[in-house]
This record gives C-alpha cells, sequence and structure tokens, in this order.
C-alpha cells in the first residue's frame, strides 16, 4: 500500500465512527466523545441536519476507501478529501468569527482539517509531477 493509499484509508477510517455518532447521537455513541453529550437535538429537523451530515461523512469516507484501493480513483479521493476537509475547516472558521471560540475538541478538529487539506494537496501535486 503506497502512502496516498494508507493516507485515505486511515482518514476514512477514523471519519467514519465520527459520522456515525453525528448521526445516531445522542442515543448512541461510537467514540468516547463526550463534548456531544452537551449537543442538544431537540426536534426531528434537527436530527434530519445530524443524520445528513452523518451521510456525507460515511459516503465521503467509503469514496476515499474505493480511492486508496483503485489507482483510477485515488486522484478524485485526494482531491474530494481536500475539498471536504477545507469545507469543513472554512465553516468551522466562519463560525469562529461570527460565532465565537467552540471548545477545545472543535479546535482539534478544525487543526486536523487543515492538517488532511494540505496533506492531501501535497500528494496531489507529487502524483502529477510522477506522471508529467
Amino acid at each position: 500500500m503506497n502512502k496516498e493509499s494508507l493516507f485515505l484509508t486511515l482518514v476514512a477510517v477514523g471519519l467514519i465512527p465520527l459520522g456515525i455518532t453525528y448521526g445516531v447521537h445522542p442515543s448512541f455513541n461510537l467514540l468516547p466523545i463526550s463534548f456531544l453529550d452537551e449537543v442538544e437535538i431537540n426536534s426531528i429537523d434537527h436530527a434530519n441536519i445530524f443524520s445528513g451530515i452523518m451521510g456525507l461523512y460515511v459516503t465521503m469516507a467509503i469514496f476515499w476507501i474505493l480511492g486508496a484501493f483503485n489507482k483510477s480513483l485515488t486522484i478524485p479521493a485526494l482531491w474530494s478529501l481536500v475539498i471536504f476537509t477545507t469545507g469543513i475547516g472554512l465553516g468551522r472558521a466562519i463560525s469562529m468569527i461570527t460565532d465565537g471560540m467552540p471548545s477545545n475538541p472543535y479546535l482539534l478538529f478544525l487543526l486536523l482539517e487543515v492538517i488532511f487539506a494540505l496533506i492531501g494537496l501535497m500528494f496531489i501535486k507529487s502524483i502529477k509531477s510522477n506522471s508529467a
């Protein structure tokens, strides 16, 4: 397994339980992330939003795993990872400006999203320069 495939797989494996936890919270928690206990889901509409987020997280992670094992999907998977993590990170940054500072776990998520986007871009550049 090359480094790009390992990267895609590790990020996906980390994202799937988080996504599922968002979607089925608060009745079920795959991860020991107690800070989600503070999130109030008090309507069907709120639950629907979190379930939608779960679907996005899980399907993106599945695509990244496919990209890890199918060479023709590796670059599209890396691009989708970069777009996904950049989008989530920008959303968090906008929230920090408009809503204030979140708790530490969300700051850690932002840091990881920035790092993953940069690593993904590095791998894309490396693949493109090696194939030229």
